[in-house]
């Protein structure tokens, strides 16, 4: 092959592969709605909560924890974008892991799940984040309204299993924390 036809092959297939590449990435989608003032009501650094919001145009807050007087068990926040449940976390009075696991329908196995250090026992899986914590609210002397606090954040975005685990491990903390705030624990008065 002589050296002009070795060049123009070379280019035609340098240009060939370029444009192979470009028609068969879709790169990222574009999110077209503002994030949120607040996570579910919680106040949060943007940052953290950013990655669980996916692409699309709309976002609808169709429930959040703000619209409540107090966070007691039984208060729950969902979002959808596109018309999609994109973000769903609710509380409840106590409970374990494998509690919300069942409830919520989640394919996952509580031994599967990433243990994340913090002042809070919380685990993590693909799109699921709970955190636990004890929390006594005394009704009176004789009856107590909680005996511990449990929250879960299920979310959609990011797809990818190991980025979500590692949104969701550094989201999940400071997610319960803002949330038990709300909380009139005994364990935490002072």
């Amino acid at each position: 092959m002589n050296r002009d036809l070795r060049r123009a092959w070379i280019g035609f297939s340098v240009a060939s592969a370029a444009l192979l590449l470009s028609a068969c990435s879709s790169g990222p989608a574009e999110r077209n709605y503002s994030l949120p003032d607040t996570m579910c009501g919680l106040d949060l650094p943007e940052n953290l909560y950013d990655p669980v919001f996916p692409p699309g145009s709309e976002k609808e807050v169709l429930d959040s924890f703000e619209k409540y007087g107090g966070l007691f068990a039984g208060r729950s926040c969902v979002i959808e974008v596109d018309g999609e449940v994109a973000i769903r976390s609710e509380t409840t009075a106590g409970g374990d892991f494998q509690t919300v696991i069942a409830r919520e329908g989640v394919t996952v196995e509580e031994a599967e799940g990433r243990p994340v250090a913090g002042e809070f026992e919380a685990m993590v899986w693909p799109g699921l984040a709970v955190a636990k914590a004890p929390c006594t609210v005394p009704v009176n002397s004789d009856h107590n309204m909680m005996e511990g606090f449990l929250v879960y954040l299920q979310v959609s975005h990011p797809k990818d299993d190991e980025e979500s685990v590692e949104v969701l491990s550094r989201l999940i903390q400071p997610y319960m924390a803002a949330a038990i705030d709300g909380v009139p624990c005994e364990e935490r008065a002072g």
